[in-house]
């Protein structure tokens, strides 16, 4: 170095935009050295090359701190100029091999450089060095052209480029005009040229029609003369699509085309390409190929499809979610890199035997694992496509156990960014198994298309009346609303014998309710011969499409009113299950069915609480013990059968009051320091002249107190109070009645909110309760709950709402928890194993038990059983730090995590981010996962020779480490403080 130091090459300054490695080049030439002679000696430490990596004719070189600055005494350049020409001078620091510092360098290949490289201009290379010497540059895609000298600066992977002359193509040279006037007019236009370069690179891999003759025009103009056709096809594929891509992206960042598109479209995502003529025509008017519009009309996928269907989306809901999504090319869209397509090397013209072609590698992006699922998914797709003739399946359908219609819906929500063959593969076998309307309308296409063959054609104006209700009733609708129906559907409708003349002629259906009675009992028995009973048929219970629920409500409904249901009716039922509609509670019969499911051999055991029949059904039996007398003579008679007699009642009763109870808390002791009311009264130091002079009168003898605890004149005003409680509990059926309540006047609320006060301040003074609360107690025994008021009163609206009989089904989320009422439902769900054992107690009343409260949570927060996985993953780990592919107990606990970094990096923290982060503090770091498995890995095994090796590369790069990153090292005990 100190010898390569003194002599005197002069001054040599970097291109703009240029890469390190040819800097250094260019560098090695003015002394008369090769780059590897130069690249020795910039990196040697101590007659050791400190340096990483293979060199290549397209590689780029990273050099540290120590590396840059002999650079910088060699070039006799500032570092200053030389950071601000080379864009990636001080991209990275690199760890050496040899030692701890020093100058290090680390080479890497082409195609992972910093940015999309080229060849510099020969001619502005010699006329800015004065030397024609090669040099390779960072090249935005508008500067892929040297207008002046006229040529294409072409990448080609494995070398360091080739210029190519534009001497027989000035339409490039115009392009690039044009492309500069886009850059620096529309704020989209580099978007618009992204989307524009993916959409003419897939013409480009499409055969081209007989009616092309621009490209291969343009193909043979700028081929050299000793390369072959094949190779140079594959290598010139942006130089010739070059003026077309600027050409559509001009099109499409332009205001005038995505309002005609988005009017074109009339609202409706499109299906095919065919629907937006008006686009097309424009698109092959400025591309000068009429012949254009015909090809693309029947465009189903692709990077102009999506294009298309994302700009109606952004119409529709213009938020900057679907405006980003606008300019978004996937990444199955995008042109495969040339390293994929093509050898590094040019063929040598006239060797025998010509190189093998080059296998095509995967599609990055894409894995094995995504592919075989992929696969798998289609095979069963395939066999329901066999069975039913189409792919609309329900979401929540799992045929053979699979869970195909979640898998259906997830490749419909990303069929815009789907591979190519993957699309193709299952419009191969439903073309409308990504129909732009719900799959539930195909389905009743598909079922009224098979009606039309069996049974012939639909006759709207009589109502359909060879269709079922429910089928006709969904035909007569379509016909309702048949212009705002999207195309294609029309078009469906029409296959089917329902063109718009005949849809404005369609009546509505006759309904026969016989005929809905049978269907419903057949459902109604194939539902009992599965379940054994009716009871537990919720109100949104659906069975086979039917709606079984909603059938049954209706009947209960009915058989309460006038005229009541027909004898024949009520007898079929009964015999399908004779307590379908029983006098009492539904939801009592459902906890007696679960109840002799769970008794059935075991013994009952009542005198110790029936301990050996589970928590749920154990305090089930101990109410209906407690209460037994109240209840039902059939109900008596249902638990007769499962072995609950007048015996067995009176033995759980007494056995439950001579449980123990919890005994009362302690008197607090007194407040340390403090003087007690005796001491006060006698020290006069510590009274006043009031006080010392009411301590020396005489006592004034006390009122004589009833037994209620009241003096005789404060009796007539506590029983107008309790006048007024009583009745209001005989109208609302509870006590706990907000502070502001007056009845009749009389300000009950206010009363009670004085009475809590007082019985409250009595148990936190140790003394025992007033007697006349127990007349309280008696009206309303949770009249002062030791939980809050407001929690209590909900209670009260939800035990209305069932005692109502309006539709209540916790575990499917009714009442919904969009609704007030729903929403303390679900709150006290997720809060069941927190809340008072009495609270528990009340809420299994109302058929809340623990197994319907961790269904609801489960139901209204989903994520709440991944994060329970990553819960149990965390106790057995120590930390979150999976690799993508880790599952916790079947559960892709890896793909989710990865999942919620994402939007939490994007939208911010979210519920399930915050328990991610109470369980583990580094789950989603500012750095790398990578680093943090190790660290993780590094902190259990810090022993092995590959630990010590990366506590060792830490070291070196200890500047360089997020402040966190050097705090968790340092806790951990790994690095020194």
């Amino acid at each position: 170095m100190p010898a390569l130091a003194s002599g005197a090459a002069g001054r040599v300054a970097p291109l703009h935009g240029e890469l390190t490695l040819s800097f250094l080049t260019r560098l090695a030439a003015r002394y008369h050295l090769t780059i590897r002679d130069l690249l020795a000696a910039v990196t040697d430490v101590g007659g050791q090359q400190n340096l990483t990596g293979l060199l290549y004719p397209d590689s780029e070189i990273h050099l540290n701190a120590q590396a840059r600055a002999r650079v910088a005494t060699l070039c006799r350049v500032p570092p200053r100029v030389l950071e601000r020409a080379l864009p990636a001078w001080r991209r990275e620091e690199p760890c050496g091999r040899y030692a701890a510092s020093g100058p290090v360098g680390r080479l890497m290949r082409g195609e992972e450089a910093l940015a999309a490289w080229g060849p510099a201009c020969p001619a502005c290379t010699a006329a800015r060095t004065g030397r024609r010497v090669p040099a390779r540059r960072y090249l935005a895609p508008e500067q892929r052209v040297c207008a002046r000298h006229q040529y294409w600066l072409l990448y080609l992977p494995g070398t360091s480029g080739l210029p190519v002359p534009l001497g027989r193509c000035p339409e490039v040279i115009d392009a690039q005009r044009r492309h500069v006037r886009l850059l620096r007019r529309s704020p989209t236009g580099a978007q618009a040229f992204e989307v524009a370069r993916a959409v003419t690179g897939s013409w480009w891999e499409q055969p081209w029609p007989d009616e092309e003759h621009l490209w291969p025009a343009r193909l043979a103009a700028t081929r050299p003369d000793d390369t072959d056709l094949g190779w140079w096809k594959a290598a010139a594929r942006d130089l010739v699509t070059y003026p077309e891509t600027v050409t559509l992206a001009r099109l499409l960042a332009g205001l005038p085309l995505q309002q005609r598109t988005a009017a074109e479209a009339g609202g409706h995502r499109p299906y095919r390409l065919s629907e937006l003529p008006r686009l097309l025509t424009d698109l092959a008017d400025r591309l000068g190929r009429p012949w254009l519009a015909r090809r693309l009309a029947a465009d189903t996928h692709g990077p102009l499809f999506a294009w298309a269907h994302s700009l109606v989306r952004t119409r529709a809901v213009p938020t900057s979610a679907a405006h980003k999504a606008l300019w978004k090319v996937h990444p199955a869209h995008r042109p495969r890199p040339l390293g994929d397509l093509m050898p590094g090397r040019r063929p040598d013209p006239g060797s025998e035997p010509p190189p093998p072609p080059r296998t095509v590698k995967r599609l990055r992006g894409h894995s094995l694992q995504a592919e075989h699922a992929f696969t798998r998914g289609l095979a069963h797709a395939r066999l329901f496509h066999e069975e039913h003739g189409h792919l609309a399946v329900p979401k929540q359908d799992t045929p053979g156990g699979y869970p195909l219609g979640q898998w259906l819906a997830n490749q419909r929500a990303e069929h815009l960014g789907m591979p190519e063959h993957h699309f193709m593969a299952l419009a191969a076998l439903d073309p409308w198994w990504n129909a732009p309307w719900n799959p539930r309308w195909q389905r009743l296409w598909h079922q009224a298309a098979q009606h039309t063959r069996t049974h012939g054609p639909l006759k709207a104006a009589s109502g359909f009346p060879t269709a079922g209700i429910n089928l006709a009733q969904w035909l007569y609708e379509q016909c309702t609303r048949y212009g705002d129906l999207h195309p294609e559907q029309q078009r469906l409708l029409t296959q089917i014998g329902i063109d718009s003349s005949r849809a404005a002629d369609a009546r509505p259906p006759r309904r026969s309710y016989a005929e809905r009675f049978q269907t419903g009992l057949a459902h109604a028995a194939a539902y009992a011969a599965q379940h054994g009973q009716l009871a537990t048929v919720g109100e949104r219970t659906v069975h086979d499409g039917f709606p079984l629920g909603n059938w049954l409500s209706l009947l209960r409904n009915r058989h309460r009113d006038r005229p009541p249901v027909p004898a024949d009716r009520i007898q079929a039922l009964n015999a399908l299950d004779p307590w379908w509609n029983p006098p009492w509670n539904l939801y009592w019969q459902r906890h007696y069915y679960r109840a002799r499911a769970t008794t059935i051999g075991r013994p009952l055991r009542p005198e110790n609480g029936f301990d050996t029949l589970g928590d749920v059904t154990a305090r089930w039996l101990r109410i209906q013990c407690s209460a037994y007398d109240q209840l039902h003579p059939e109900q008596r008679q249902l638990l007769a059968d499962i072995g609950i007699t007048t015996e067995v009642a009176r033995t759980a009763r007494e056995h439950a009051r001579a449980a123990p109870k919890t005994p009362a808390a302690a008197p607090a002791p007194g407040t340390k320091g403090k003087t007690s009311q005796a001491k006060k009264a006698t020290d006069p130091a510590t009274t006043g002249p009031r006080r010392a002079r009411r301590a020396a009168e005489p006592k004034r003898p006390r009122e004589p107190r009833s037994r209620l605890g009241h003096r005789p004149d404060l009796r007539p005003g506590f029983e107008t109070a309790l006048a007024h409680a009583r009745a209001w509990h005989a109208e609302h059926g509870h006590l706990a009645v907000p502070r502001d309540t007056r009845h009749d006047g009389y300000p009950l609320g206010m009363w009670l909110f004085s009475q809590r006060n007082r019985a409250k301040d009595r148990a936190r003074r140790g003394l025992p309760p007033s007697p006349h609360l127990a007349e309280l107690a008696a009206i309303d025994p949770w009249w002062n709950p030791p939980w809050d008021l407001r929690w209590q009163r909900n209670y009260y609206r939800a035990r209305d709402h069932v005692k109502a009989g309006k539709p209540f089904d916790p575990a499917a989320l009714i009442p919904s928890p969009g609704t007030v009422l729903g929403s303390w439902i679900t709150r006290a769900c997720l809060q069941y194993h927190q809340l008072d054992p009495d609270q528990q107690q009340i809420l299994t009343l109302i058929g809340i038990t623990p197994e319907v409260a961790h269904a609801r949570a489960l139901r209204a927060h989903p994520w709440r059983t991944a994060v329970a996985h990553a819960q149990t993953f965390a106790d057995t780990h120590g930390h979150l730090a999976v690799p993508r592919d880790t599952t916790q107990d079947g559960f892709p606990l890896g793909r989710w995590l990865n999942k919620q970094r994402y939007r939490t990096r994007k939208k911010g923290p979210t519920p399930a981010a915050r328990a991610l982060t109470t369980i583990d503090p580094w789950w989603n770091p500012p750095w790398g996962m990578v680093w943090q498995r190790t660290y993780h890995r590094t902190r259990t095994q810090p022993h092995t020779p590959a630990t010590r090796r990366w506590l060792t590369q830490q070291q070196r790069a200890w500047p360089l480490l997020h402040p966190h990153q050097q705090h968790l090292l340092t806790t951990a005990g790994l690095v020194a403080g």
